[in-house]
């Protein structure tokens, strides 16, 4: 990583002379579900379309962000040194940087926007500018942002583009029929790991006996994430002596640390915290069910990873899943109730052997079908060359 002044560049054997010139933008690398969607998308438009792609992250990288050994080589990656809260240094060092780059696109994601408004207004490039709604938007944005793209978006400055249906309705409801944009939420498929072994016996030692079903939540520790719904549940499936056990995979911020000892005062023998791990590919290919309790989401990435890897979804009706989950791949409990979380994941562990398997080879085939990264980086690469 090369340092200049507060900005920070890793070029990662950098190839110019590409078709377009792309730059990506996020607030972080986090661990986030819109971040890893941002990371494979910048791959996908370097290895099959041959782009040109900078990816811009507005903070600077640190040990406990996504790894860059996930970016491709030929990506460059900037970071520009973004202080806590709202920095205005940011609106001209984004615009300094745009100015340097000369890209076709951006295309921003999550807040990173804002810091855009400035070299919109005052910049001939880039002359197509894209914002990407990974949740539904007024959680996206707080009234202010939402404000401020209203006037972005009516006078097609900015194209918003949403990843799933819920989400393009709430921008509709939100913004006017200046709502045009649809491209599906993708993801790649899972592989195992190196560790993949010993990932499969650890999990072996949670289980009761060969027959006891690996239920896996893959989410940080938050209020929208709603593990308490899943604490409950599980609690009920104790009692009853069901032989289920919960992992979770995830960690929490410094100020979800009272929900995360709540949980832990809850957390029944049949559920285990297990923390962030890498090699989250590993868990959902020796889990038989891929468990999310949300309140609200875009379209989670995590469980497009679960049906790539052929284990069966359980989630509450939260935003774009339903958009995807449906009776033949999985379950969708009727409200965020635990009675009504319970019927589900009951339904699951209900499932005859053939049952099981149909509905796995079901939703890969939807995976495959409408939700890969491939798909989704298709419809980037024909928004951005229209």
């Amino acid at each position: 990583m090369l340092s200049c002044g507060t900005l920070k560049i890793t070029i990662q054997e950098y190839l110019p002379g590409n078709m377009l010139k792309i730059v990506q933008m996020v607030p972080a690398l986090g661990w986030g579900g819109a971040q890893v969607f941002c990371i494979q998308l910048c791959n996908e438009l370097v290895r099959t379309y041959n782009h040109e792609v900078t990816l811009v992250s507005l903070y600077h990288h640190t040990k406990d962000h996504l790894p860059l050994e996930m970016l491709d080589k030929r990506i460059k990656f900037i970071t520009l040194g973004k202080s806590r809260g709202f920095d205005t240094k940011m609106f001209f060092k984004v615009q300094a940087l745009l100015k340097e780059l000369q890209p076709d696109i951006v295309n921003t994601h999550l807040h990173s926007s804002y810091y855009c408004f400035l070299s919109y207004m005052t910049l001939k490039k880039p002359e197509k500018k894209f914002h990407t709604f990974h949740s539904m938007v007024k959680i996206d944005s707080p009234w202010h942002g939402r404000e401020a793209y209203k006037y972005f978006f009516k006078k097609d400055i900015i194209r918003p583009v949403s990843i799933s249906e819920e989400v393009y309705k709430s921008a509709v409801e939100e913004y006017g029929n200046c709502i045009r944009i649809l491209i599906k939420n993708g993801t790649s498929p899972v592989n195992p790991t190196p560790l993949f072994d010993d990932v499969k016996e650890k999990l072996a030692t949670y289980k009761k006996d060969a027959d006891t079903k690996i239920l896996l939540n893959v989410a940080r520790i938050c209020k929208e994430k709603n593990q308490v719904l899943l604490m409950e549940t599980m609690c009920r499936l104790e009692k009853e002596d069901v032989n289920a056990v919960c992992l979770i995979l995830g960690d929490h911020a410094e100020v979800d640390k009272p929900l995360y000892e709540q949980l832990l005062a809850m957390k029944p023998g049949n559920v285990h915290f297990l923390g962030k791990v890498k090699n989250v590919a590993d868990y959902l290919l020796n889990s038989d069910a891929f468990v999310l309790t949300s309140t609200f989401e875009g379209l989670p990435i995590s469980l497009l990873e679960a049906m790539s890897a052929k284990v069966i979804p359980v989630c509450t009706p939260a935003g774009g899943i339903v958009n995807v989950v449906n009776q033949s791949v999985g379950f969708i409990s009727s409200d965020l109730s635990t009675d009504a979380y319970y019927t589900a994941l009951m339904k699951f562990i209900h499932l005859s052997k053939e049952q099981l398997h149909q509905m796995q080879i079901a939703g890969h085939q939807l995976f495959e079908d409408e939700y890969s990264m491939a798909l989704c980086a298709s419809e980037y690469n024909k928004l951005y060359n229209a």
